[in-house]
């Protein structure tokens, strides 16, 4: 694991950093579920979370130092009000993105049903489910015993 900086310029240029390298791994999940590619979305899920987990904990940190001093110190330079500034932005269009990719996603996982509800029904099986979400119970078997 990377030390943590010790300034408050430092942790907003870091976090600035991270969420920049996060919305482009965002936009390449965007990518890779558009095109239908499972195996990009595999390889990156570790690497998002990694960025995620390193994006908290740089948090943790500037909100440590945040409490460390007054307030009113902390964003009081122009620098750190820009980065600040532009840190407050990059984290909307990640969540924004995120957001995106969950309803891609939701969409992907609802024409996956449906085409293997379709599938069963073609093949003579069931629907695990009926209509209303409840669980469709299978028909008893026949007997085999004959008279």
């Amino acid at each position: 694991m990377t030390p943590l900086p010790s300034t408050l310029d430092a942790l907003l240029a870091a976090e600035n950093a991270g969420y920049a390298t996060l919305i482009e791994l965002l936009h390449d999940e965007t990518r890779a579920l558009c095109a239908g590619d499972v195996g990009v979305l595999e390889r990156h899920a570790a690497t998002k979370l990694e960025q995620v987990r390193a994006l908290e904990r740089l948090f943790a940190e500037r909100q440590r130092l945040a409490t460390r001093h007054a307030p009113a110190n902390v964003a009081r330079t122009p620098d750190a009000g820009a980065a600040l500034e532009r840190l407050q932005q990059r984290a909307a269009e990640a969540k924004r993105i995120n957001a995106l990719n969950g309803r891609l996603i939701d969409r992907h996982q609802y024409f996956a049903s449906r085409s293997l509800a379709a599938l069963r029904g073609a093949a003579g099986q069931p629907a695990l489910y009926g209509a209303d979400g409840q669980a469709a119970h299978a028909p008893a078997a026949l007997s085999r015993a004959t008279a």
